[in-house]
């Protein structure tokens, strides 16, 4: 994947008109683009195959749609790098001053961990306070402890280049509060989000801390809505399926008691297991057992995708939780043994992969 993104793709000036502006962006789109590949393009299908190895690696950290802003500093993380030219079209380098000019952050600096530390600890401290003065907010935006000479870089916030991009927020704070922008003593909320709406750098941590939340993100989104109703269905269609197993085994059970002489053969059961009297009786034992070990691993399979490679499973648990719902108590250990080797005894080891290709 390093090499892949060691020059990032230069996107057409199409391309950048037609997804700079969009208020959000899928996985698969943010992946695309970051490619140079348009994602309504006839080849995007193809380039996803090809790429599927560095997908299924960078897909664990990200989530479904996002704003594009996010796609990139999520890109930033993961190691995909954008070109250039789509950092300039959605956000500059470092936040916007009063004339444009002053970069006081860059974003390696941003996702070093000596500023992600001192964000925390301004979080900490800051988030909750009833409201905070202009020169409280613009030096905690620069990520800064107001009133202290100690910064992150091993600077105060009125020295090194930083002095320059301040003072730019003082002027803007200035004229936003002649025009009725932002009061003099305004909540964190209130602060964050006018940072937010004049463009500088306001990072999601922050977003949260103060209770807004991600930015950009559409809240009715066609596909997380068709996303959560197949996810709903497919639960539905699960439940149905661990009812069916039930009204299975309960019908199994009834079976083995009717061959075995009722319900009262159970104590007789017990007691044969204990001192077998005859042939016969061994033979009723290792029958019933070997029919209780069947249908116990075949609802595990079926009813909550049990497969024993897994040494993580969480079937077992779900099992003897089920167990304490119906009256009677059994450990996941237990459960787990028993599971564990009636998948030994009853099928060949190459099933497993059949039943479950993908694991």
């Amino acid at each position: 994947m390093a090499d892949l993104f060691v020059h990032p793709a230069m996107p057409s000036d199409n391309l950048l008109q037609a997804w700079i502006y969009r208020e959000s962006w899928t996985f698969d789109e943010a992946f695309l683009l970051a490619l140079g590949y348009s994602p309504v393009s006839a080849e995007a299908c193809e380039v996803i195959r090809n790429h599927q190895s560095t997908v299924e690696h960078v897909k664990r950290s990200a989530t479904l749609i996002s704003s594009p802003r996010d796609w990139l500093w999520w890109a930033e993380k993961v190691g995909i790098k954008y070109h250039s030219d789509w950092w300039l079209a959605i956000m500059p380098e470092g936040p916007i001053g009063f004339d444009g000019s002053h970069f006081a952050l860059l974003r390696s600096e941003m996702q070093s961990k000596k500023y992600l530390l001192q964000e925390r600890r301004l979080i900490g401290k800051w988030a909750r306070k009833p409201y905070w003065t202009p020169r409280e907010a613009i030096d905690i935006s620069l990520n800064f402890d107001p009133f202290t000479s100690n910064g992150w870089r091993g600077e105060a916030p009125e020295t090194g280049e930083t002095i320059e991009e301040r003072n730019d927020r003082l002027i803007m704070f200035d004229r936003a509060f002649e025009i009725g922008d932002i009061s003099e003593k305004a909540p964190p909320r209130d602060y964050i989000q006018w940072f937010d709406n004049c463009g500088y750098i306001v990072s999601n941590a922050w977003r949260h801390a103060v209770g807004i939340g991600r930015a950009n993100v559409g809240e009715n989104n066609e596909e997380m809505e068709k996303d959560n109703e197949r996810l709903r269905l497919e639960l539905v269609e699960k439940s149905r399926r661990i009812h069916e197993l039930e009204k299975s085994a309960e019908r199994t059970f009834k079976e083995i008691d009717s061959n075995q002489g009722g319900p009262t053969n159970r104590k007789k059961g017990r007691a044969l297991e204990v001192n077998p009297a005859s042939s016969n009786n061994k033979v009723a034992t290792a029958n019933r057992n070997s029919s209780l070990q069947k249908a116990l691993l075949a609802s595990a399979v079926d009813g909550f995708g049990y497969d024993p490679r897994d040494s993580k499973s969480s079937v077992p648990s779900q099992i003897s939780k089920k167990s304490d719902e119906l009256g009677y108590s059994i450990t996941a250990q237990t459960i787990s043994k028993h599971l564990k080797e009636c998948a030994d005894e009853l099928v060949a080891s190459d099933t497993w992969a059949k039943i479950y290709p993908t694991k």
